[in-house]
């Protein structure tokens, strides 16, 4: 191999990298050789368009929360506001429909996982711009953006005295939690999050801006509540505001020869949550590489009253935490300090599943005996100090769909849950790399296969999957039930008649891939 000469002691070929990049970033504010790219350029987006070259475009992507969601997209275009949103949408519609395969993917917080939000052969949408909350005295009306993250949302409205039922963590984006459902801590009133929306702003694939509520474009709005990236890209979220108390927040860890115990508080706590409905208790097992042990169970317990000794909590609160030295208490914290804290899911190579059974002690035993087994398989392969898990046995009662229900209804199909339910997910980051993560999304995909098959064996059927913790192999909308998929089918089909959504913004769960 020829030597290259020295110039002033720095190679020549250190030099070429840098002569390139800047000669290909001058390019691309008139050409990429894209053709998605180069029509969104056309059409005046130059200077809100991300290339590879772009100064801003790795750090945009490592800002995703998994690392196998840092694709790389061949542009990625930020839009200011709704307008931006409905140009770039019917731009990039009219730039090829041939047989390039290439695809749109649209970004909220980038929480999600998969390629739900990015691309990497075609162009991200990407509102992280379009980011803003306001709150409406008159009509007690919290209007939210897309791209904002629930944390900031609190943020603004605590200013004004107010929060929504939004995300327990506060790094959550807004757009696709509040689209597949959303879990709150005020479940046991408020129902879902999506069943506060009071209405959604939308663009439509051919560049339309509407509102859907209960009296204009309804079936969208009722289609919108869980039924995911099918429609349009929603511009904002109205929602109906509640008072910001302070809550009793606490976070108690266990050790895990207290399973029976902690069991027993979970289908106790299920059972009566009518009784206690301004609580909510998220308990988990987890395994992380700090821990001495192989895991520990550990519960976030919260009164939205503030009350700080809830007897629905107690059963809970009688199980000895795993060291002496942490707070035997919870605190009185408002929504936006406990979003800040609750954190506890480090970055990685992240995998998810979930799966609904009845709220049965004998198939959570099941669950917490294939949960250590899969520990054990993943110490094993990948090492103790290289992956963390966290597997949630979520309270979900037959009241949040009564409560949805009042609500003006939603497309989970929760009307048709008769008794009460644990909502199982699993996540697990894994830091050795995607090798690890396909041995780790392995398992738990069997761990989710046998405790379906055991809460069979004990006549439990088939139960909702939900959305926003499903794997890319699970079928949430079909989960959903004959008459709430009918309704997404037909929605999709009158708001998206060329079926863009379906064919070209590929990512999410697509109601044309469903057989029922």
């Amino acid at each position: 191999m020829q030597r290259l000469p020295k110039i002033g002691g720095v190679l020549i070929a250190a030099l070429l990298p840098l002569h390139s990049f800047a000669a290909c970033n001058a390019a691309t504010a008139s050409i990429s050789g894209f053709p998605p790219c180069d029509a969104l350029i056309q059409a005046g987006f130059g200077d809100r368009l991300l290339f590879p070259t772009s100064p801003e475009y790795q750090p945009r992507l490592a800002s995703y929360f998994a690392l196998n969601s840092q694709l790389h997209p061949w542009c990625i275009v930020q839009p200011q506001d709704k307008k931006d949103v409905a140009k770039v949408m019917t731009t990039l519609f009219k730039a090829g429909r041939g047989a390039g395969d290439w695809h749109i993917a649209v970004r909220a917080g980038g929480h999600n996982l998969f390629h739900t939000n990015n691309i990497d052969t075609g162009v991200t949408i990407d509102l992280v711009n379009m980011n803003e909350t306001t709150y409406d005295t008159g009509t007690n009306l919290a209007s939210i953006e897309p791209g904002a993250k629930w944390l900031n949302v609190y943020e603004k409205l605590h200013e004004h005295g107010v929060v929504v039922t939004g995300g327990r963590d506060g790094t959550v984006g807004v757009g696709g939690f509040l689209l597949g459902g959303g879990l709150t801590y005020y479940m046991g009133q408020q129902g879902l999050a999506c069943d506060n929306i009071k209405n959604f702003e939308v663009v439509l694939t051919n560049g339309t801006v509407v509102d859907a509520n209960a009296e204009q474009n309804s079936d969208l709005w009722k289609a919108l509540k869980g039924g995911g990236s099918n429609f349009g890209i929603v511009t904002r979220f109205d929602m109906e505001a509640l008072p910001d108390k302070d809550l009793a927040y606490g976070l108690r860890i266990m050790p895990a020869n207290y399973t029976s115990e902690f069991l027993d508080a979970v289908v106790y706590f299920t059972d009566h949550y009518q009784e206690f409905n301004t609580d909510a208790l998220v308990p988990f097992l987890m395994h992380e590489p700090d821990l001495p042990v192989d895991f520990v169970l550990a519960a976030i317990q919260v009164n939205t009253e503030g009350d700080q000794n809830s007897t629905g909590l107690s059963k809970i609160a009688q199980i000895p935490q795993i060291s002496s030295a942490q707070p035997d208490e919870t605190n009185l914290l408002p929504l936006v300090k406990v979003a800040n804290s609750s954190t506890i899911f480090p970055p990685g190579w992240i995998g998810q599943s979930t799966v609904t059974f009845k709220n049965d002690r004998r198939i959570l035993a099941r669950a917490t005996e294939l949960y250590e087994q899969y520990v054990h398989n993943l110490t094993q392969a990948v090492g103790a100090d290289n992956f963390t898990t966290l597997i949630f046995y979520q309270p979900f009662p037959s009241l949040i769909g009564d409560i949805s229900g009042q609500k003006g209804g939603n497309m989970l199909g929760l009307d048709d849950q008769t008794d009460n339910a644990i909502l199982w997910t699993g996540f697990v980051s894994v830091s050795s790399g995607p090798s690890g993560l396909a041995l780790a999304q392995l398992w738990m995909s069997v761990m989710v296969t046998e405790l379906k098959s055991y809460a069979a064996s004990l006549g439990d059927g088939d139960r909702l999957v939900y959305m926003n913790y499903a794997d890319p192999s699970q079928d949430p909308i079909s989960s959903y039930g004959k008459t709430n998929i009918d309704h997404i089918r037909r929605v999709a089909a009158e708001y998206d008649p060329a079926g863009l959504f379906q064919m070209r913004v590929p990512g999410g769960f697509k109601i044309s891939r469903v057989d029922v």
